[in-house]
């Protein structure tokens, strides 16, 4: 555009107005910093502009304390979160069944919240040798139960001499990205693994392309913007000023690169999974299942799950990467495919067995923790939890492929043998748990959240039963980690019943079963306790998108709970009523003030925070504000935004959505199982309708109390 086009375009001359006083105003906050700021640190500023960074990039650094001054403060580590409504753990948890309380973590957290910290015996020599001795017991010492999870830092050499900035165009602080990387493999990394940590950061030190690519680099760039918490617009994906976007941006440019080459990579795979989870963040639950979907092609053309004939004969490194890749692969999209209902997109596990991690621990690598104010390296045992963690979703496969059908197959009422044995399979995987993995010892976010995985699917299981299907969009459906998951279509609420109800096999492999509401009540009560006790360790602040999940299942279960409570309860409800009444109360309280601080890192959480609010009782809204420290209801007005808003990233191709979700299954079924694959999303939209509805159409005196 030229100076004289520029001058007759009014809208055009402002935005370059707009444009240059922006700049100049960067410049001059840099010139006040230089000017201002004690000599040492304004050295490190003249330093950092004779190297070519941009002012924008070093005002950033200030801004955000990653110059000098963020290298003082010591991260949060108090001794413990305080639960908003009740502090004691209520009595119904306390019950001579439930394993957790025999756990560590509840010994340092509930019986001795107040007493001095101790290192455990056995571990107390740790404090006084070097980051060896952390590996001679997998019990970790007193840093992990006294101290939060996003208070610790990863310390890895490899971080410290990489130069992100050589993979992005986004920006060219190095400060900043090696902190984004720190918090992505802190975070994310090792609940969804989609490449090794090692390979990829040694290719990115050596700028080789085997391990690491500018697609991955900016894929994983945009997931760690979300769990940066520094960043405090981090959850604005439509905000194009966000770090979050630009990497977004710059992934999806490379993608279409590689798209348009027409040869998929392993990086290309791993990448796709990355953008897979960033875009469930968005709230874009149905858009970025494209790229799941185009990375299991890829793989299948590339035969990753096959096991090559040259296998033995390939570079150990190579192999290891390809090997590592497939399984993650398989074991996102087990994950994903079972919590959304759906068939498996691959029916078998990788051919190559996972390696047993006595005789090749390096094929896993590690992460490495730094507590504020401790003086060794606290390993998170990681081969271990991926190894269990993947051997875990290879059952979710095996079950999903026995109540959906396997690949290319339409849906037929399972076998109750299979059901069965897929039940015992369960049973014996969590009884072999490794010690660093068992309810004795877990403390690590990751470790609890397996446990809850465990228990979370049997209670999504046991409520859809014991409510009916009918009800669902009154108790409301459980969600998978990085996606949306949907309760069980009708058909397959008898296959359930059979999972829990069945004879077990000729050779019994487990003890039998109990009652339906016995059973519901012993992983409930289990679930919860995790829960709590995640709070009480580590909060819930930091981005974890699993803990999101199991925040809406217990609300809504707790909602329910509560409903039925006062219409059983007497009136006035006698001492112990109102003990119980309290206590679901407290639950209830406690996972919407959880689902709002989520809210915070990504859209998704924020959305599940409303539509939880929406629909409790006037007296729980109360104690929201009273005890969690809430922000008033959105206006009207806001409301129907936001609600347009997610209707629009969950798309729903069927207009009948939003009739009454029984009749449209039925239709759905009645119409074959390419149609089966909508339910999900249709019943996802008749959620976001009630949503609208209850904010919209509520009444006066509840709307004036909450705004109030």
């Amino acid at each position: 555009m030229g100076p004289s086009v520029l001058l007759s375009d009014p809208v055009a001359l402002k935005r370059r107005f707009v444009d240059l006083e922006d700049k100049v105003n960067i410049y001059e906050q840099v010139y006040a910093i230089l000017r201002s700021r004690p000599q040492h640190e304004a050295n490190s500023v003249f330093k950092r502009i004779r190297t070519g960074d941009d002012p924008q990039s070093i005002l950033r650094h200030v801004e955000h304390g990653d110059l000098l001054l963020q290298l003082r403060v010591v991260p949060e580590s108090r001794y413990r979160y305080e639960f908003p409504f009740m502090s004691p753990l209520p009595a119904r948890l306390q019950t001579q069944d439930n394993p957790y309380l025999g756990s560590l973590i509840y010994e340092w957290e509930v019986e001795r919240p107040r007493s001095p910290v101790r290192s455990p015996k056995r571990r107390g020599k740790q404090l006084e040798t070097d980051r060896s001795a952390s590996e001679d017991s997998t019990t970790p010492g007193p840093g992990p139960y006294v101290k939060p999870f996003h208070a610790a830092e990863v310390h890895d050499p490899l971080i410290d001499s990489a130069e992100p900035s050589k993979w992005t165009d986004v920006t060219t602080d190095n400060t900043l990205l090696r902190s984004l990387l720190r918090s992505y493999f802190l975070h994310e990394y090792q609940w969804f693994s989609a490449f090794q940590k090692e390979y990829f950061l040694s290719d990115m030190i050596a700028d080789r392309r085997q391990f690491c690519s500018p697609l991955l680099v900016n894929a994983v760039l945009a997931l760690a913007c979300h769990s940066y918490r520094e960043l405090t617009d981090r959850a604005e994906f439509w905000n194009p000023r966000t770090l979050g976007y630009g990497f977004l941006t710059e992934a999806k440019r490379h993608w279409e690169l590689e798209q348009a080459g027409g040869r998929g990579k392993l990086t290309t795979i791993q990448a796709a999974i990355i953008l897979n989870i960033v875009y469930n963040l968005n709230a874009m639950v149905k858009l970025g299942w494209q790229y799941t979907l185009q990375a299991i092609d890829m793989a299948h053309k590339m035969k990753l799950f096959k096991k090559p004939e040259n296998w033995e004969t390939l570079n150990p490194r190579l192999r290891a990467g390809r090997d590592f890749t497939a399984w993650s692969l398989f074991g996102w999209q087990s994950h994903c495919t079972y919590t959304l209902f759906e068939k498996p997109l691959v029916d078998d596990p990788p051919e190559v067995p996972l390696p047993a991690i006595t005789a090749d621990p390096s094929w896993y690598g590690e992460v490495w923790l730094k507590y504020p104010l401790e003086k060794i390296l606290y390993p998170s045992h990681f081969a271990e939890f991926y190894k269990a963690n993947t051997e875990f979703r290879v059952i979710l496969n095996d079950i999903s492929k026995t109540l959906h059908g396997e690949a290319g197959q339409s849906r037929s009422p399972p076998a109750e043998s299979k059901i069965a044995a897929l039940y015992w399979r369960l049973q014996a995987w969590y009884a072999a748990l490794p010690e660093s993995l068992s309810p004795r010892t877990i403390v690590f976010t990751a470790q609890m959240k397996l446990h809850m995985h465990y228990h979370h699917a049997i209670v999504t299981m046991l409520q859809s039963l014991m409510t009916g299907v009918s009800d669902i969009t009154s108790s409301a459906p459980a969600a998978s980690p990085e996606s949306v998951a949907f309760p069980a279509p009708s058909q397959n609420v008898l296959a359930i019943s059979s999972l829990l109800n069945s004879d077990p096999p000729s050779e019994p492999t487990g003890p039998p079963l109990p009652p339906l509401q016995t059973a519901f009540t012993l992983h409930r009560t289990q679930y919860e306790t995790l829960l709590r006790l995640y709070y009480l360790r580590h909060g819930f602040e930091a981005l974890d998108v699993f803990i999101m999940v199991s925040l809406m299942t217990l609300a809504f279960i707790t909602t329910k709970e509560l409903e039925d409570t006062r219409l059983s309860s007497a009136q006035p409800p006698s001492e112990e009523q109102k003990a119980h009444i309290d206590s679901l109360r407290a639950t209830l309280v406690l996972c919407t003030r959880g689902l709002y601080d989520q809210g915070k890192s990504y859209y998704l959480s924020q959305t599940i925070f409303r539509l939880v609010r929406s629909g409790m009782h006037v007296d729980e809204k109360e104690l929201l504000r009273e005890y969690a420290s809430l922000p008033d209801e959105e206006d009207s007005a806001d409301a129907k935004m936001r609600e347009e808003l997610a209707q629009r990233l969950w798309p729903h191709p069927h207009p009948q959505a939003q009739n009454d979700w029984q009749e449209d299954v039925e239709t759905e079924h009645a119409s074959g199982p390419a149609a089966q694959e909508q339910e999900g999303w249709k019943v996802l939209d008749v959620l976001l309708k009630n949503y609208g509805e209850v904010r919209m159409e509520a009444p006066e005196s509840d709307d004036s109390e909450d705004q109030g």
